[in-house]
Parts: C-alpha cells; structure tokens; sequence
C-alpha cells in the first residue's frame, strides 16, 4: 500500500525531481567552477532552488519547453 503510494507520487511528481535532483546538480556544479561561491550554503540553495523550480514550472506546463 505505501510502495503503491511512493510509485504513485513520484510517477504524478517526476519533472519535479529530475528538476531538483539532475539539473540542481548541474547548476551546482557551473556555480562551483565558475564563481566564488563553492562550497557555500547560499551556492547549493541558490542551485537546488533553480532546478526545483524549473522542475515545478514544467510540472504545472505539462512539458519542459
């Protein structure tokens, strides 16, 4: 029953994630290489925040573009 639940909240929630998860990953990593702010907190915010996002706006959409 509670599987049934996970599955089914992360197949309704799934541009979320990748947004969160895959590109919150990435801005992260330009934001390390590119700026000063590696290794801070405001950094990983700043990243996860943006790919959360992204991922929220292409849930509401319906489609990433």
């Amino acid at each position: 029953m509670i599987f049934k639940k996970i599955l089914n909240h992360i197949s309704n929630w799934n541009k979320f994630w990748f947004g969160l998860i895959f590109l919150g990953s990435i801005f992260n990593e330009v934001l390390e290489k590119f700026t000063m702010l590696n290794g801070s907190y405001f950094a990983w915010v700043l990243a996860f925040g943006s790919g959360a996002l992204i991922g929220l706006v292409a849930k509401m959409r319906g489609a990433w573009l």
